[in-house]
């Protein structure tokens, strides 16, 4: 496990420091624009998206799920649909949202498959951007080249061989099935 981890920087992000992003990005929507739907990507955008849902008031959300990563740092040859759960998006304003954007990839992915259902605009959000990516979101927090490390991830961290400091998870009586 450990004998495979990849050279990569990582850092764990607090769920205090998750909740001020997400309440920042909030801000930023509702200076600029209405949505009326929020679609996640899940895996990682499912949270960020219930948490930005409750800071709008808003009650439509649904999800896609993409496949891209194979484990941390390691990405398959190209992103994949796996589930979609949508409400009707024809002719409504749609918020995309994700919690990190690394390549680009499959952020574009879920733009163009929305796209056959004919919202009436499209804008996306994501907590972190990575400096190399080609898709920039409308909405980010923060531009960062590290592996982030969310708090609704640490097992699935944990498993993958990537140390981190988990004191407060431990502190707090958590324990990893693995």
């Amino acid at each position: 496990m450990a004998e495979n981890k990849p050279n990569v920087k990582t850092r764990f992000v607090s769920w205090s420091e998750i909740q001020q992003a997400i309440f920042t990005l909030g801000n930023r929507v509702v200076e600029s624009f209405k949505p009326d739907v929020i679609i996640a990507i899940a895996k990682g955008g499912l949270i960020p998206a219930r948490i930005l849902s409750d800071v709008l008031m808003m009650d439509e959300v649904g999800y896609i799920e993409v496949k891209f990563y194979k484990g941390v740092g390691v990405r398959s040859e190209k992103p994949f649909i796996k589930y979609l759960a949508i409400p009707p998006l024809k002719d409504k304003n749609v918020l995309i949202v994700d919690d990190v954007v690394d390549s680009g990839r499959t952020i574009q992915l879920v733009i163009d498959t929305l796209s056959v259902h004919a919202p009436r605009t499209m804008k996306t959000l994501v907590i972190y951007l990575k400096p190399w990516s080609t898709y920039i979101p409308d909405y980010y927090y923060e531009v960062t080249n590290e592996w982030i490390v969310f708090p609704w991830e640490i097992c699935e961290t944990i498993k993958e061989g990537v140390i981190l400091d988990v004191r407060e998870f431990q502190e707090l009586g958590g324990k990893c099935v693995i």
